[in-house]
C-alpha cells in the first residue's frame, strides 16, 4: 500500500512539545564538506542546549547526530540535500531533493518550512504505461522512478497467453485500488486512445489526469515518458501559490483575510484559519502562547525555546486541518512574510468554492 510523503513526514511536522533539534546540511557531493557543516551544527546545537540540559544529557541526545561523523556509509549515500530531526523520541536522516539553506535550530518543535516546500513542489505521482500486450504501473517523484507492477497477456517466461487484454486492464485497475487505499497521487495515463478508454471504464480513480500524457507507450521510453508528467506537475506546483492569491483577493473583499501578525496568531489560536501563507525564504524568531496566541518576538534565535514564528503557525494550522502554501516573500502581496485566510461560514464557502473554479478555468482555458 502506498502513503504520501507527507504522511511519511508526519510525526515530524505535528510534533511539539520538549527539545527539538533541526539542521538542514547543504549537500554538494563532498562527503568531508557535510562533515564541517555537521560539525558546525553540532557545536551550536551544544551551546543552545547549555541552559536546558546537564553535559551527560547533551552527551546523550546529540550523540546520535555526532556518530554521522564516525559513519562511513551513510553520508557518502545521501544524493539529495540532508535534514537531521531529533528529540527525545525520534532521531530521522532525510535525503530532501531541494535547494535549502544550511541552518541549525533548537525548539519546542522541528523546523518544518523546508519538508512543506518539499511536499508542495515535489508531488509524487502514479503512471500506466499501455502497450499491445502489457500494461505497467509506476510510482514516482521528481527525482524518482519506480516500477510497481506489470501484468502481461503473454507470460514472459514461458511464452504463453495468461490473460487477455481486457483482464490485464481491469487486474492493473484492482491493483491501484488495492495500492490507493491510504492515500490518492494524481494518476496518469500513457497509450493508445482505445486501450486507454478500456482501461478507465474499468477505474474509479477521484484523482485521474483524464487527458493522456502520451499517446503511445513502450517501456524503453518511460523516461521521456516521465519527463512530460513531472513538467506537468511543476507546472501545477507554481499553480498553487497564484491559486492561493488569488483566493486571497477574493476572502480580502470579504474581509476574510490578517495580514498583521499577532491578528494572525489569535486567530490560529482560536482554529479560525482556512488557509495560510508563509514566506519560505524569511524567519521570525520568538515565542508563541499557544492558549491566547500573544506573541513575543526577538530579533535573533535566543535559546533552546525560540522558534521561527511562521513555523510554528504553520504546524498548527495543519494539526487544525487547515492548508498551508509556502512561497518566497517576493511572491506574496506587499512583501509580507505571512497572510491568513479566515473559515468561511457555508453561503460564503460555496462562493468561494465557485471562484476557485472559475480560476482554475481561466487558467485552463485563458
Amino acid at each position: 500500500m502506498l502513503t504520501s510523503k507527507r504522511m511519511h513526514l508526519n510525526a515530524l511536522i505535528e510534533s511539539s512539545e520538549g527539545i527539538h533539534l533541526t539542521a538542514y546540511l547543504v549537500n554538494r557531493g563532498d562527503t568531508e564538506d557535510i562533515k564541517v557543516q555537521l560539525r558546525k551544527a553540532l557545536g551550536q546545537a551544544d551551546e543552545w542546549l547549555a541552559a536546558a540540559m546537564a553535559s551527560e544529557a547533551r552527551t546523550r541526545f546529540l550523540e546520535p547526530i555526532e556518530s554521522l561523523l564516525h559513519d562511513s556509509k551513510i553520508l557518502p549515500q545521501m544524493k539529495g540535500n540532508i535534514g537531521l530531526f531529533r528529540n527525545q523520541h525520534i532521531f530521522r536522516v532525510l535525503n530532501i531533493p531541494i535547494e535549502i539553506e544550511e541552518t541549525c535550530q533548537v525548539a519546542t518543535s522541528f523546523h518544518v518550512k523546508p519538508l512543506l516546500r518539499w511536499i508542495q513542489t515535489d508531488e509524487e505521482f502514479l503512471l500506466v504505461g499501455l502497450e499491445n500486450n502489457s500494461a505497467h504501473l509506476y510510482y514516482g517523484t521528481q527525482e524518482t522512478l519506480k516500477l510497481v507492477e506489470s501484468v502481461y497477456t503473454i507470460d514472459p517466461d514461458a511464452a504463453r497467453v495468461t490473460l487477455d487484454r481486457g483482464d490485464v486492464l481491469l487486474s492493473l485497475a484492482g491493483r491501484i485500488e488495492q495500492l490507493t487505499r491510504q492515500t490518492q497521487p494524481k494518476l496518469f495515463i500513457a497509450g493508445e486512445k482505445s486501450q486507454i478508454q478500456s482501461f478507465v471504464s474499468n477505474l474509479s480513480y477521484k484523482n485521474l489526469v483524464r487527458t493522456a500524457v502520451a499517446d503511445a507507450f513502450a517501456q524503453n521510453d518511460v523516461g521521456d515518458v516521465c519527463a512530460m508528467v513531472r513538467q506537468h506537475l511543476r507546472v501545477e506546483s507554481r499553480k498553487t501559490i497564484s491559486r492561493a492569491l488569488a483566493e486571497f483577493h477574493f476572502a480580502d473583499e470579504g474581509n476574510r483575510v490578517r495580514k498583521n501578525l499577532f491578528q494572525i496568531a489569535r486567530a490560529v489560536v482560536q482554529g479560525r484559519v482556512r488557509k495560510l501563507i508563509i514566506a519560505d525564504d524569511d524567519c521570525i524568531f520568538g515565542k508563541i502562547d499557544k492558549r491566547s496566541g500573544g506573541l513575543a518576538l526577538h530579533p535573533i534565535d535566543l535559546d533552546h525555546e525560540d522558534d521561527d514564528i511562521l513555523d510554528d503557525l504553520a504546524q498548527m494550522v495543519l494539526n487544525q486541518g487547515g492548508e498551508v502554501v509556502v512561497a518566497s516573500r517576493s511572491e506574496i502581496p506587499m512583501g509580507r512574510p505571512i497572510l491568513a485566510i479566515l473559515n468561511y461560514d457555508g453561503a460564503e464557502l460555496a462562493k468561494a468554492l465557485r471562484h476557485q473554479e472559475n480560476e482554475a478555468l481561466k487558467e485552463r482555458f485563458g
